[in-house]
């Protein structure tokens, strides 16, 4: 009778060893999380643009940026972004505007494994755009202003994994953000004794549609 809790010694292992209430945690779990840089540009669709290849350039702007992200249930993901961008040159007859801008956005979407290797996406997102823009007027004087304009996008991507957390893709966004009117005429000096234009009314935006592309390295967390 004394060697029988030795006995029980084996099974009472056995039964801890498969109870999965007692398992141990996975050490490495799946990350929910990941941060990239992206560099970019865009451009805002030319109204009556007879060219496709001229349709979104005008305004034509270059940048980079940081984002991160974080996936939810199933496919599902948001993404938080904060980019920069300026003006590069301006095709002849646009008006020569300046313009920086610090780009706030979030959004959310959901992706699709294709291969072990490649995946897509598609997202909606929204965000406000910090501007300062500004135009030549005469032969010494300068109109500017400081602008905050909301801005919506749907966009859609994918990346190739690299490595075992490292990623590399592109993306292309359809913005619905402010514009200004490109008009050069509206700026001719045409006596020397009157005083400039309004930069408010200069600088008076109205939705458009700008397209972008975009590419991007990941790293998960």
């Amino acid at each position: 009778m004394r060697t029988t809790p030795l006995l029980a010694l084996p099974l009472l292992a056995a039964t801890a060893a498969a109870d999965p209430a007692e398992a141990p945690a996975p050490a490495n779990p799946a990350p929910t999380s990941a941060m990239g840089v992206r560099v970019g540009g865009y451009g805002f669709r030319r109204e009556g643009a007879m060219n496709q290849d001229q349709g979104w350039n005008e305004c034509r702007m270059n940048g980079f940026g940081v984002f991160a992200d974080r996936n939810l249930r199933g496919p599902l993901f948001v993404e938080a972004g904060l980019d920069t961008y300026f003006t590069i040159s301006q095709p002849a007859g646009d008006l020569p505007i300046d313009r920086a801008s610090a780009l706030l956005s979030v959004a959310g979407g959901a992706r699709t494994q294709l291969t072990s290797w490649l995946r897509g996406y598609v997202q909606l997102g929204a965000g406000v755009e910090l501007t300062r823009v500004s135009v030549p007027y005469g032969d010494s004087d300068t109109i500017r202003e400081d602008k905050v304009l909301p801005e919506g996008f749907f966009g859609f991507g994918g990346d190739i994994r690299i490595g075992q957390k490292t990623s590399i893709g592109s993306n292309v966004r359809i913005h619905v953000m402010g514009n200004f009117d490109y008009d050069p005429a509206k700026l001719q000096m045409t006596n020397q004794w009157v005083a400039p234009p309004a930069a408010s009314s200069v600088f008076d935006a109205s939705p458009g549609l700008a397209a972008q592309a975009q590419f991007y390295l990941r790293r998960e967390l």
